[in-house]
């Protein structure tokens, strides 16, 4: 029994020290939980879908030493691949859209892009921009980053038309939003409701929508983009755990070729 015990130790502390944060390059760190005001409020509010997103990692969702969040922990992990590829490279344009901070200080450290953050409200960004009416020319842009920003705009549809509209031929982008599994239609709200009842419906006062995969899908897919949903089975089991990944996570990357 000692014998297994210890065994079961050695392999415990083991998966611990793979523990890896891509952005402040930690190694043997920890995960903490979300936030419980998430938690609180989907309860007061009757929220039914607290824990069941896509990607969200309830119980491992930031970065003990740098605060990132899982999805962040992931976008660095495929930004630093395709940099090391040589798609992503020194002058691309990129732009960041609502930008994460530890994302975009890690990238900022970097010195490789022609590197802008935009958002409509955020204090501090290069371009103070409506999603759904980018003050960008054309195919301007080789990257953009657009993370949790289309359940708040009040026509998606729109939005991702500009991103398409904005992208070089030759682009790319990462294009997020919080996915509920097993919804089966997205339910949404564009008219004025109750913060409260958005709680109850969208799992946050300051959304519009509450996405199911194949909604969230499709409406990239009619703007012209081509889609990948990079999961689990491209990146591994293993890089999952190191992350602190839910294994249901999918990185959706655009591009126009």
């Amino acid at each position: 029994m000692k014998a297994l015990l210890s065994r079961i130790s050695r392999a415990f502390q083991a998966s611990k020290a793979q523990l890896q944060c891509p952005l402040c390059k930690t190694a043997d760190i920890s995960f903490t939980p979300l936030d419980s005001y998430y938690r609180d409020n989907a309860k007061a509010n009757g929220y039914q879908y607290f824990g069941q997103g896509e990607m969200t990692a309830v119980d491992s969702y930031s970065c003990s030493a740098c605060g990132a969040s899982d999805r962040e922990r992931l976008y660095a992990y495929w930004v630093e691949q395709m940099i090391a590829s040589g798609r992503l490279h020194e002058g691309h344009r990129l732009i960041h859209f609502s930008p994460e901070p530890a994302l975009g200080a890690l990238i900022q450290q970097k010195g490789l892009f022609d590197y802008s953050t935009a958002d409509l409200v955020m204090p501090g960004v290069d371009y103070h921009a409506d999603l759904m009416d980018l003050p960008f020319e054309d195919e301007s842009v080789d990257f953009f980053i657009c993370s949790h920003v289309l359940e708040h705009v009040p026509d998606d549809r729109q939005a991702i038309r500009e991103l398409h509209r904005i992208t070089r031929k030759s682009g790319v982008g990462i294009l997020m939003a919080p996915i509920i599994l097993g919804l089966k239609h997205t339910d949404e709200e564009a008219s004025p409701c109750s913060p409260e009842e958005r709680w109850r419906r969208f799992g946050q006062d300051d959304h519009v929508r509450l996405y199911a995969h194949n909604d969230y899908v499709q409406r990239i897919q009619e703007s012209g983009f081509k889609l990948k949903q990079l999961g689990q089975a491209h990146f591994g089991a293993q890089l999952f755990r190191s992350l602190g990944l839910k294994d249901t996570s999918i990185l959706y990357i655009v591009s126009k070729s």
